[in-house]
Parts: C-alpha cells; structure tokens; sequence
C-alpha cells in the first residue's frame, strides 16, 4: 500500500520552503540584474575575463597569462564554444553565477540558522548589493565553501566522512577557480578538523591519529578534484607554468599581509602605502564626505562584531563544553567571515572587496542574531536584554546602510550603473551594451584606433589595466600580466626589463597608456612607476594620439598603413618669416586643413613632427610654435588620422624671405 503525504508532515513542508524560497531567491536575482547588467562596458576586470576566455578559444592555453584559476575560465570556454565570441553571453554567465551564489548564500544561512526569513533576508541584501560582475569567481568561492563547512560543522563527530569529503572538494574546486581563496580556505577547513578531532577522542594520542586519518583524507579529496585539470595540463604542455602560479601564492599572500600598511593606516598612520590602496581611517567617521562615513561604519563596527562574535565563540566553548555541534557552528561562522577579511582590509581596502567580506559578514550576523533573538525569548535580566537590543540595532543598522549606500556607489551600485547611461553601444564581438554618450565616444574612438592600426592577429599593449580595449577590437594582449600597479615590480621582479624585451622584439603596433592611478596615489601611475618603460615607448613610438583617459602610441609604419587622402583645402600656404598668422595668446600661430573623412584622433604633422590639433567635422586646426617661422624654408604638413586609417599627402607650407 502506498503510503498518503500528510502536509502536516513537517519535513515534507520544510521541504517544500526551502525548495519555494530558492525559486524566490533565483526569480529576485535575474529580475534584478536584468535591470542592470548590460549596463555599461566594463574594459577592466570583465574585460579580462573575456579577453582571457577569447584567447584561449583561440588557441591558447593557460601558461600564457596570469589570472585566476583554469576552471574559471574554462567556464567561459564552453559558452563560446555555443555562442561565439560575445560579450553578452560574458555578462550573462557572470550574472548566472552570482544568482548560483545567492541561493548558495541562502541554504549555507538555512543550514547554520534554520530560520528561512533570515536565509532569505541574507539572498535579498546579496541580490540587492550583489559582488562587481568580474567577482563572481570571488562569491562563487565563497558560496561553495560557505555551505561545505557549515555542513560539515553540524555533521555528527566521528561520522562526518561525506561531508569531509564534501568540504574538501569544494576547496579542489576553489583552487582550480581562484587560488587564493582555495589556500585561505583550506586553512579554514583544516582549523576545523582539529576542532572536531579535540571532540571525536578524549586521548591526546587519538585526537593526533585522527588528525592524521582527516588530513590526509582531506588531501586525497583536494588532490582527486583536480586530477583531471593537472591530466589536461600535462597534456597540454602547460603543467610547469600552473605549478609555478600556484607555488608562488603563498609568498604573495605573505608578501601582501606583512607589507600592507593597513593597520597603521586604520588610526591614520604615515606609513608609506606605496603599491597599496590606502584604508578609510578611523578619522573617516567625522570626516565631511557622508559615502565616506557610510564605507567607515561598516568597516570598523564589522571588524568589532567580528571580535565580539570570536569573544562569544570562546565563551560559550568555555561555559559549553560538550554542546559539539554548535561550537563547531560557530567556529565555522566564524571562520568563513575571517577568511575573507584580509582579503579586503590587508589586500584592496576598497568597496568591490569589501562586498564580499560584507557577503561572508551576512552569515555570522544572521547567526548571531539569531542568538540574540533567543536571549529576548527568555526571562533575562535587564542589562542582558538591552545588551541584545544594542548589538542587534548595530547589526540592521550595518545591514540597511550596506544596501543603502552599495546601490549607489560608482561603477558597482544596480542604481549607480544606469544612471547616466542612455546611449547604446554595439559593437562585434557581442558588445551590446548602454553607456553614457561620452562613454560611447571614448569606446568606439580607441575602437577604431585599434582596428585601424593593427591587425586581427597582432598583439596590443594596454596598460596599467584594459583588456577590455583589445577584446572589442578582437585583437590579443602581448604581456601575461593584464594588471599592473607599482606593486608588480616587488611581486614580479625584472617587470619592466621584461616588458622593455618583449616590446623591442614583437613591436607591437598599439600601445595604449591610460592616466590612471590605480592605487589612488601619484606613485601608482603608470607613466611614473614605469617611467623607464615610457622613455622606451616615446623614442619608439613617434604617432601619440590623445584619447579620453589615456594616449594611443601608434608604431609607425601601422600609422601609415590603410589609406592615403588628398587634403582638399588649407591655409595658409605661406608666411614671411617671424610674421605670426591667427596669432594665439601663447604667441604660436593657428592654420587649418581640410580633409575629407576625418575622425576625432587626426592629428597634423609638421616636417614630421606632431603639432597640438583639434578636430571639427572635416577640418583639422593646429598650433605652429613661433620657433618654426623663425628662419625661410619649405616645410611639408600632413594629417595622419590613426583611427580612420588615414594619411594625406604632404603639401607645402613656405616661410619666405622678408
């Protein structure tokens, strides 16, 4: 006989919430990312991914760039091999990815609260201030390793051997995704195997062998999840170079944590934070700037929760004991929320970091205030009961002002991405996206120098961080390192010589140098911290076009390929010597070209050499220094337009004799 199903089987309906609640929390996440995630073109962390991606799928392997882990792209791989080459299809398999990590999120804080309002407030603050699309790989990590432990803490001591298995391959898959969170959370994972060892056996002897018995377990289940990339790899021929990568982690992480000026920074120290983005201090809580006061918030009473809780963990393993499961709970809580502070406070003290610690913070505060909740259910004293009114004030405080402030920050925030931006941009491979009309300007300008100037199997330069750029106009990077700061030198000695080789050898025909500080000090850009680079660039390059944000160097002979125009009208054709002509304040004087087809890069050359020039419609204005007409002579002008892979036959321009 087949047996009926009560709903008032509780956990057939605990069942059924679960599975409801994740229908919710995917159906939230592409309502709201649909609003938002074509929104702009993202040339730096996204367009790394896809530009990796793209260079793998044409042939690439791994060894040739430095980035995250293999699987990571490897994902990216398999949609091209079904969409081709498409941007869209990039932000649409990130997006997909932070909706997993949502509901990743919601069962890791069911798991460790069994409450599903506060697993579901948790997905709703994820959703609403979710990672920077690029981080996916960051929250993904996170969200795998997040449900493992907590699994793994509530598994009965001595028969947790799936979920130990569990946990362990799903820091195989960290490692293969990004390793650096697979060595952080390795750590994590093998600090609470010593905590359910002390439990499982009473003897020290036993709680040793048992160590013995989980790590080497633990080993084998990290070493048989990557089997297959280390096979491909040794296959493909690029097993040294990916051993290399993940040998050389520890050292950065160290080099990282021990120079990082942080801490000093945190009480507005003077510690020199060269190679370093420098921490909001304390200060910044009365500081004028309200976002500032906001990020300080919560930066400095997530840190004091963080202490509090590690407090209340040790306290309540004191007072209990025995109570296994939910100190191992809350070790773990712990553990995950830690883990992904350094990360943020020692590594890159900025919001796009700081909203995956936030994510990893949601757990503990949803456990904790969960605890709270069960002190105000009891017949406590006054002072217990204020205290858990305070702490949980403080944490929705910390809760409202994330959401509040992570919409609206610059470049990240759903409302902050679309404001502003109300002009479409599509461009091949798959760029369909909405921008600002300077933005589509700025695009579409370095576009067209790219394309105009190289071809589809050069590689470009672009520097500190594009690769974005190269993506759009399908061109390939020349240097491994798609990032560069005033760090690279101290984590990858002999950089710049490096660089000076590669580009003397290859000659690359573009190279594109933007003005930006990375780091937000002087020290940080690139034109400064690889100054020798620079002087190589500027004696090799003669072509210099201005571009928003930056300058295109053009090598010379790609400067003259494509077209050759007439200039259809200029002046004026001659002037008597140290007689000034359109005379400017500076003392230099103006003449015109008129050319037809011109773009906004063209640019007027004077005996070869670049004047200042401005472009409108068909004619291009320069400035001819005083020095120039200072003696009789024919010079030759013409009009070299990088991006619309033009170049006019010289005409004459004569100073005559008085």
């Amino acid at each position: 006989m087949i047996k009926a199903v009560s709903f008032r089987d509780s956990a057939f309906i605990n069942k059924m919430k679960i599975l409801i609640s994740l229908l919710i929390v995917a159906a939230a996440s592409a309502l709201v990312f649909g609003l938002s995630f074509n929104y702009g073109f993202e040339w730096g962390d996204v367009g790394s991914y896809a530009q990796t991606v793209y260079e793998i799928h044409r042939g690439a392997v791994p060894g040739d760039f430095v980035g995250y882990g293999v699987l990571w792209y490897a994902i990216g791989v398999a949609v091209f091999k079904v969409t081709g080459v498409n941007y869209t299809a990039i932000l649409l398999t990130l997006h997909a990815v932070i909706g997993l990590v949502a509901c990743l999120l919601f069962l890791g804080t069911w798991l460790a609260t069994r409450r599903v309002w506060v697993s579901l407030l948790v997905a709703v603050i994820f959703i609403l201030v979710p990672p920077f699309t690029a981080s996916a790989v960051r929250s993904l990590s996170l969200g795998l390793n997040l449900v493992a432990l907590v699994l793994l803490a509530r598994a009965p001591v001595g028969r947790g051997g799936p979920e130990l298995l569990a946990a362990s391959a799903a820091v195989g898959i960290t490692f293969m995704l990004r390793p650096d969170f697979g060595y952080f959370f390795v750590l994590c994972l093998w600090g609470l195997l010593v905590l359910r060892c002390w439990y499982a056996d009473g003897t020290g002897v036993g709680r040793l062998l048992g160590l013995l018995r989980s790590s080497l377990l633990m080993a084998a289940a990290i070493a048989a999840t990557m089997a297959p990339l280390f096979i491909h790899a040794s296959l493909r021929g690029y097993l040294p170079a990916i051993l290399d990568d993940y040998l050389t982690y520890p050292r950065r992480i160290a080099y990282f944590i021990l120079e990082s000026p942080s801490l000093s920074n945190m009480a507005g120290g003077t510690t020199s934070d060269a190679g370093f983005l420098r921490i909001l201090p304390v200060s910044a809580l009365f500081g004028s700037d309200n976002g500032d006061r906001v990020f300080a918030f919560l930066i400095y009473s997530t840190m004091l929760a963080l202490a509090a809780f590690a407090a209340y963990v040790a306290w309540r393993w004191i007072r209990r004991p025995g109570d296994a499961r939910e100190n191992l709970l809350n070790v773990a809580v712990l553990l995950i929320a830690g883990s992904q502070w350094p990360i943020f406070a020692l590594f890159r003290p900025g919001w796009i970091h700081f909203a995956t610690f936030m994510h990893a913070y949601l757990l503990l505060a949803a456990v904790a205030a969960v605890r709270l909740m069960s002190v105000l259910s009891l017949r406590t004293n006054a002072a217990a009961r204020a205290a858990s009114w305070a702490a949980l004030f403080v944490l929705a405080a910390q809760a409202g002002l994330f959401v509040l402030h992570g919409v609206q920050v610059p470049g990240v925030g759903v409302l902050a991405q679309r404001q502003g931006r109300d002009a479409r941009m599509s461009i091949d491979p798959g760029i369909d996206v909405m921008v600002s009309t300077a933005e589509k300007q700025q695009y579409e300008t370095i576009n067209r120098i790219i394309r105009a100037n190289s071809g589809p199997d050069d590689r470009i330069v672009c520097v500190p961080y594009c690769p974005g750029y190269a993506f759009m106009a399908e061109r390939r990077m020349l240097f491994k390192e798609h990032y560069v700061d005033d760090n690279t030198p101290n984590i990858r000695p002999g950089w710049i010589d490096q660089a000076i080789g590669l580009t003397d050898s290859v000659r690359p025909p573009v190279i594109i140098v933007q003005d930006w500080a990375p780091n937000e000090t002087e020290a940080s850009r690139f034109v400064v911290w690889a100054a020798r680079y620079m002087d190589v660039v500027r004696e090799r390059y003669r072509t210099v076009v201005p571009i928003p944000g930056g300058s295109a160097y053009i090598l010379e002979q790609a400067a003259g390929q494509g077209r050759t125009a007439k200039v259809k009208a200029y002046g004026p054709t001659a002037t008597p010597v140290n007689v000034p002509f359109n005379q400017q304040p500076d003392g230099s004087s103006a003449l015109w070209l008129s050319v037809p087809g011109l773009s906004g890069a063209a640019q007027v050359r004077l005996d070869g050499v670049p004047l200042a020039s401005a472009v409108a419609g068909d004619v291009v204005s320069a400035l001819v220094p005083a020095d120039r007409i200072a003696a009789p002579g024919r010079h030759w002008l013409e009009v070299v337009d990088p991006a619309a892979g033009l170049r006019t036959e010289p005409v004459p321009f004569d100073v005559t004799s008085p």
